[in-house]
């Protein structure tokens, strides 16, 4: 039975490995495999680093092709708003999810759990049956061009909540393939975490700030708060939890905006 963790390199993903270390054999991956090879020397025992970059196919199935038992799967990696162009955020938040989910599904056995982190700030995107429909199968030709025509993806702000809400559908759909299996998949949404993908986030948007400070629990969560939700949600005590997001975030989507989206969400008349 193997682990692995997506991302780990860092953040919530390296939180998410400490966890999941005493559980047997674990393979961190990450696109900077020099930060995940520090974490496996500091971990011991059997845990291995390797790269991956979730938009390289080839990275992907190389990573899976080590595993041939998949116990724990956990996804944490991604861009933020700020830190690429709304197009590569879909690349890497949503394209590169199914990319991973696909690869997964032939290492699956009864008791295998995927969860792929996700974010509070996908309950911003409206409920539209038509864009939720659109965002099935983000590896066919063309499906940037198509989602182009619900809203501007370009826009890093939009595409990156667009990409969250767009994994709690994916979890959604895939559930029944993984349930054949004897298999789970979850998504799991934080609110502002202190990481340092957040700290930046909080920099390039002060206005975050308020926001947590206007939330229920007043403060941002923790890397390690966010593991134990993901430690739990891998455990066989989460046993009914398939197709379904955890929203670990404090309680600040109570509070969250909506009007980001105002206007600018499109239903092409092909619709």
């Amino acid at each position: 039975m193997t682990n692995i963790v997506i991302g780990a390199g860092s953040g919530m993903g390296a939180s998410v490995a400490r966890q999941l270390a005493p559980r047997g054999p674990l393979v961190l991956a990450d696109v900077n495999v020099e930060s995940a090879e520090k974490l496996a020397a500091d971990l011991g025992g059997d845990v291995k680093a390797r790269p991956c970059d979730v938009t390289d196919q080839a990275q992907v199935d190389a990573l899976f092709a080590e595993v041939d038992d998949l116990d724990s799967l956990v996804h944490t990696a991604g861009v933020s708003n700020s830190m690429a162009s709304g197009r590569r955020i879909l690349e890497v938040n949503l394209q590169g999810v199914e990319r991973v989910i696909r690869a997964a599904e032939p290492k699956l056995h009864e008791g295998s759990v995927g969860v792929f982190v996700a974010s509070q700030s996908g309950y911003m995107v409206p409920e539209s049956p038509e864009l939720f429909a659109a965002f099935l199968d983000p590896l066919r030709d063309g499906f940037l061009d198509e989602l182009s025509g619900y809203f501007d993806i370009d826009d890093s702000t939009l595409a990156y909540q667009a990409s969250k809400r767009g994994v709690h559908r994916l979890v959604r759909d895939h559930a029944k393939a993984w349930g054949r299996k004897g298999a789970r998949i979850v998504s799991v949404s934080p609110g502002i975490t202190d990481t340092p993908m957040g700290r930046g986030e909080e920099d390039a948007h002060p206005a975050m700030l308020k926001l947590i400070e206007a939330s229920p629990s007043g403060r941002r969560g923790t890397p390690d708060e966010i593991a134990e939700v993901i430690s739990f949600v891998t455990s066989p005590a989460a046993a009914l939890l398939t197709g379904s997001d955890v929203l670990a975030d404090g309680g600040m989507a109570t509070i969250l905006p909506r009007a980001g989206w105002d206007g600018k969400l499109r239903i092409p008349p092909t619709a």
